[in-house]
């Protein structure tokens, strides 16, 4: 676990641990081992054997993001772990402050186009989820707005609800009290379906035409580079066995994380798509 006790991804490995003892029928131990934004634990697998005995579950952003801010970074993403699963996601939620005269996705676009001088949004910082999803919404929109930095999510939607910002991109989670306070109104979700959360909130896909506009975290499984493809099919029959326990079903629906699994291949392909998506959109600020 390449990042803290009590974060939101070790609470999907700790979630995951006793079913998946059950299905390898070999104990879990579930070892943090946090710094440089995950790239700690990260290296650490990805000098370990692959022989199926070290796995790493983690989340991107920043899994796939934070090498990209790096001159020499600790790991390659696609060069030094083997996918597993995918496991589930949070999507994202576009939001701005419910005094505001922006009711939905078009005004929004319009406020901006009209006003590029004092457009701006709030973010956690340079490779979040936010800063990716409202970076990719300027290019495809062809809108203009500035980050303004913020060391913490909760924070920043304070600021947005006040009017002080514009707007920011969060996790639905972390919106939703201020939400359902009446302070922030949604313009639009992340996600590939609309949420039950938000049933009224139009996708990104459908606020902006494009059929692959997603933004989310995801949280996903990975162990070495070379894993043997038996030991790959081993490792993701006890995955998906364990994916299936309503006890992992739980600790997911209590982190507010959509239940998604990817085989392998899927994964790779997906978080390989991610990879290219972002280092599109963050070559400007670190090349």
């Amino acid at each position: 676990m390449p990042h803290a006790a009590g974060t939101g991804v070790d609470g999907v490995a700790r979630g995951f641990a006793p079913a998946l003892e059950k299905a390898l029928g070999t104990a879990i131990v579930v070892e943090n081992r946090a710094g440089a934004n995950g790239a700690i634990g990260s290296m650490a697998v990805a000098r370990a054997a692959p022989d199926g005995h070290t796995l790493m579950l983690n989340a991107n952003p920043p899994f796939i993001t934070y090498p990209l801010t790096q001159k020499k970074p600790l790991y390659n993403p696609l060069r030094d772990f083997t996918p597993i699963a995918r496991v589930g996601t949070v999507p994202m939620v576009l939001v701005v402050s419910a005094s505001s005269g922006i009711k939905n996705f078009a005004q929004f676009e319009e406020y901006i186009k009209n006003h590029p001088d004092i457009a701006n949004y709030a973010s956690p910082g340079s490779g979040s989820a936010g800063y990716l999803a409202m970076e990719r919404l300027k290019t495809s929109q062809g809108i203009k707005i500035v980050e303004v930095l913020y060391k913490s999510t909760p924070q920043s939607l304070i600021d947005v609800s006040a009017g002080n910002v514009l707007a920011a991109f969060a996790s639905v989670p972390a919106a939703i009290p201020l939400l359902q306070a009446g302070k922030l109104r949604p313009l639009a979700v992340g996600s590939a379906v609309r949420v039950a959360q938000l049933p009224e909130v139009p996708t990104l896909i459908e606020a902006t035409g494009q059929k692959d506009f997603l933004a989310v975290v995801w949280y996903g499984f990975f162990a070495p580079a070379k894993l043997p493809a038996p030991t790959l099919a081993k490792l993701y029959a006890a995955t998906k066995q364990a994916f299936g326990a309503p006890s992992t079903q739980q600790a997911m629906a209590n982190l507010s994380i959509v239940p998604e699994l990817q085989s392998p291949q899927a994964f790779r392909q997906t978080y390989e798509q991610d990879v290219s998506n972002a280092q599109k959109i963050m070559k400007a600020t670190y090349h």
